[in-house]
């Protein structure tokens, strides 16, 4: 099968899963919370999902044309599990609407991303790059789910 065709499968796939996971509301859930200062508006966090599925499509893309050495199978692996971790953070985060296991799934999620830059410093060095910037978004999203927290955790 064609990479690119692949890549793009691959990435529909996972965006339709965590579309799923998410569940309907989602713009609504994000209104009934309070939001720690410099919250992105809706439409932000969309331009910010199209490019992260951008980066994962043009990473699969290079990862799939070959060769399949035990490094880029490697690469693939922890590709395949960062889009199905963030797609099961939707779960926790709109589903079951726990802001705390929210905020904790960031750290492993985040040595998983760290991983995969790493791997791919060796193989695809644009790729690395790309999830650095991936990388840089990440810190920002593990403040702000740790902000959210603890803005909409009751006072005892």
């Amino acid at each position: 099968m064609n990479p690119t065709l692949l890549a793009i499968i691959i990435c529909i796939a996972a965006a339709a899963l965590e579309g799923l996971l998410a569940g309907g509301g989602v713009r609504q859930r994000l209104a009934q919370l309070r939001m720690p200062p410099y919250s992105p508006p809706f439409a932000l966090w969309l331009l910010i999902g199209a490019a992260y599925y951008g980066i994962c499509l043009i990473v699969l893309r290079h990862l799939l044309a070959g060769p399949f050495t035990p490094s880029v199978v490697a690469a693939l692996a922890l590709l395949t599990l960062v889009l199905l971790s963030n797609a099961l953070w939707s779960v926790l985060f709109f589903r079951w609407r726990d802001l705390r296991a929210s905020f904790v799934a960031f750290i492993p999620y985040a040595l998983v991303v760290a991983a995969l830059v790493a791997l791919l410093s060796w193989n695809y060095p644009v790729g690395s790059a790309l999830f650095l910037c991936y990388c840089v978004y990440l810190v920002y999203a593990t403040w702000w789910g740790y902000r959210l927290w603890l803005l909409n955790t009751p006072k005892t």
